[in-house]
């Protein structure tokens, strides 16, 4: 029989912030803004569609740059497409400070963040935060949110890890905390955090429904399917995973 799991990994968007409500704007408005900043003429909406997301349906597709990906993958999608554009790693800046400037005025937990941390540090739970966003958005949440005394580990795409599906994050993590892979389970909105929890070896990749991914797309990736993060408490003492 496994021993009780003792280490919860979450993904960030979608997962801990509504993606919807927090993201979606920001990510269909940053190619427009990203030209205009730079006045370069092209076509913005080729941009945005090229990344996943759709301007005139304001959507972003799962699987995607814009639902998943890292500011340097479209910095790089984009800055093939138009030469005129900066470098990658000045657009990935720029892409950086304006999608966590957006978030900052638009953040929405996806759940009662305070409560669902206390409820896991009660069950002995160490908890962290891989994101393929940066990891300064990260700490941002963290401290916009006063959950700061909650979490033990936070890793972006700009933290010297692989981003995910590479397991790197997720096997820092338990390096630091000196975890098991079995101990310790993913949950995250996306194929991006399934791939990855099931290569660090975790027990289990849980998928949550508010994030890019529809629960017919995310049910045959995730070992179990919860509506929200908060729900996580309850999966965990359900012995469903024993």
């Amino acid at each position: 029989m496994p021993g009780p799991v003792r280490g919860v990994l979450f993904d960030k968007d979608g997962t801990l912030i509504d993606f919807e409500k927090t993201w979606l704007p920001g990510l269909l408005s940053a190619a427009r803004q990203l030209v205009e900043t730079h006045n370069i003429e092209t076509d913005v909406d080729s941009l945005t569609r090229a990344a996943g997301g759709d301007p005139k349906k304001g959507t972003v597709a799962p699987g995607t740059l814009l639902a998943q990906g890292t500011a340097i993958e479209v910095a790089e999608l984009w800055c093939g497409l138009v030469p005129a554009l900066p470098t990658v790693n000045e657009t990935a800046a720029w892409l950086d400070s304006y999608w966590l400037d957006h978030a900052e005025h638009n953040l929405a937990p996806a759940c009662d963040l305070k409560q669902l941390f206390l409820t896991l540090r009660t069950q002995d739970m160490r908890i962290a935060i891989v994101t393929n966003d940066a990891e300064r958005g990260a700490w941002d949440m963290v401290e916009a949110l006063g959950l700061g005394d909650s979490i033990d580990f936070v890793a972006g795409y700009d933290s010297g890890h692989t981003p995910k599906p590479a397991p790197d994050m997720l096997e820092a993590f338990l390096r630091a905390e000196g975890l098991a892979a079995h101990e310790t389970v993913m949950v995250g909105d996306s194929r991006a955090d399934m791939e990855a929890g099931r290569a660090a070896g975790c027990r289990a990749a849980i998928g949550v429904l508010t994030g890019a991914t529809p629960e017919p797309k995310l049910t045959p990736l995730a070992d179990f399917i919860i509506p929200d993060a908060g729900h996580l408490p309850n999966l965990l003492l359900s012995g469903a995973m024993t």
